[in-house]
């Protein structure tokens, strides 16, 4: 069994405990000077004194009880009266853990439905109080100078290594369930629609052109070997010349005519293959595994961490920099964010209701959890302890009630005395 939570005690907590202090000793006062009230007129009583201290023996007697009665039941609630195993007394220390568990229950019903919530943040009006604020330059700086804070304590937390090894890892995994076929199939498709391969074409065609007038040698050497072997030496030198020659012509035409029959095939090509990357089985399975071969590259691991590594150095440069260009941008970029929502009510209420929205499904997802942190604390608290902070918070004012049972009892007392006096008699 956990040992239970001592609570602590706060300057507060001693200036109540002196009022509660000053309170009791007044209520035990009236109480005792209802006793010795009533001693002195029952004495006066026996030795022949007027009628009217009748009406003091009968109103200090009343008082008596009603003060007793009342010390007993205020004092029931946090100790056992005179230290006497009474039942149903020292209920506090007793039923902890229920009072708790109806605690924490009331709140959740009460204090976190979505009903409260939402009705309390609707009235906050948080836009645009947000927007008020976030416009002044100074408040907007203030925010910046926190944020900077931030970022300078979360990059310069954990081992660099570390880090990009999670950060790969979890690159990698990402790529893994990303299906880049299909997406990259309909790129593909859009490009070409839009005649996006055409400068591809192009340059394509005036490479091929360099390269035959460039480098003729090796460009007849390549068009020789795909000759037949069985032609002759002089009609495979008139042929290969020939090709060599249209070739060329070719890629010019290629280059001139936007709708050379050339150019129509590639695009034919090209739609067939988008159309492929997003319906073709094999051909995605392919292209898929070709992204991981490339994803698996030490040198594109390698690339991801050193981005990752780059840029929270320059962060952290920039963050604890006052004077640094992203902290001007940020610091501007949130007045300017506050100017247009305090001018814009479509804004504001479009920020009211997201906020509104995500705190109504937080509470309604975690009310159980938020409620129950406050059943749990009270059980782990020290009976004795949870007794003596509760006294503390409201032993003062259940001490008038000890006052008012004491005055009440009194009247009570001379009203009752009167009644047997003047009226059955």
């Amino acid at each position: 069994m956990s040992q239970a939570l001592r609570i602590a005690t706060s300057a507060s907590d001693r200036i109540k405990r002196q009022q509660l202090r000053r309170m009791k000793s007044v209520a035990t006062g009236l109480l005792v000077i209802s006793a010795v009230t009533y001693l002195i007129a029952k004495r006066a009583e026996a030795t022949g004194a007027p009628m009217w201290v009748s009406f003091v023996r009968a109103a200090a007697e009343a008082a008596m009880v009603g003060g007793l009665a009342d010390w007993f039941a205020v004092t029931a609630l946090f100790r056992r009266p005179l230290g006497l195993p009474i039942p149903h007394t020292a209920i506090i220390s007793n039923r902890k853990d229920a009072i708790g568990a109806s605690l924490g229950e009331f709140v959740g019903e009460n204090f976190l439905s979505e009903e409260v919530v939402r009705d309390k943040i609707r009235s906050a009006q948080i836009a645009s109080r947000l927007g008020t604020w976030l416009r002044d330059p100074a408040n907007s700086k203030q925010l910046t100078d926190e944020l900077a804070g931030v970022i300078s304590w979360a990059t310069s937390r954990g081992d660099d290594d570390d880090m990009a090894e999670v950060i790969e890892e979890s690159f990698r995994r990402v790529a893994e369930n990303f299906d880049v076929a299909k997406p990259l199939g309909i790129f593909l498709t859009k490009a070409v629609e839009n005649d996006a391969h055409t400068p591809i074409v192009d340059m394509l065609a005036r490479a091929i052109e360099e390269w035959l007038e460039n480098d003729p040698a090796r460009a007849k050497g390549w068009i020789d070997k795909q000759l037949p072997s069985w032609l002759p030496g002089i009609g495979k030198d008139r042929a290969g010349e020939w090709f060599y020659e249209r070739l060329i012509e070719l890629s010019k035409e290629v280059q001139v005519d936007v709708n050379h029959p050339i150019r129509r095939s590639i695009e034919r090509l090209l739609h067939r293959f988008a159309e492929q990357l997003q319906s073709d089985p094999i051909i995605i399975e392919r292209v898929n595994a070709a992204k991981m071969r490339l994803v698996d590259t030490p040198e594109v691991r390698r690339t991801i961490s050193d981005i990752w590594i780059s840029t929270k150095k320059t962060l952290r440069a920039e963050a604890a920099d006052p004077k640094s260009e992203l902290r001007a941008r940020v610091t501007t970029l949130l007045a300017n964010f506050g100017a247009r929502v305090t001018a814009d009510a479509d804004l504001q209420l479009t920020i009211n209701v997201a906020f509104e929205d995500a705190t109504a499904h937080l509470i309604d997802r975690y009310r159980d959890e938020l409620a129950g942190i406050i059943s749990d604390t009270v059980q782990r608290w020290d009976a004795g302890d949870t007794s003596k902070k509760i006294e503390l918070q409201i032993g003062r004012d259940l001490q008038f009630i000890r006052v008012n049972g004491t005055i009440v009892g009194a009247l009570a007392g001379i009203l009752i005395h009167a009644v047997g006096e003047f009226v059955i008699r």
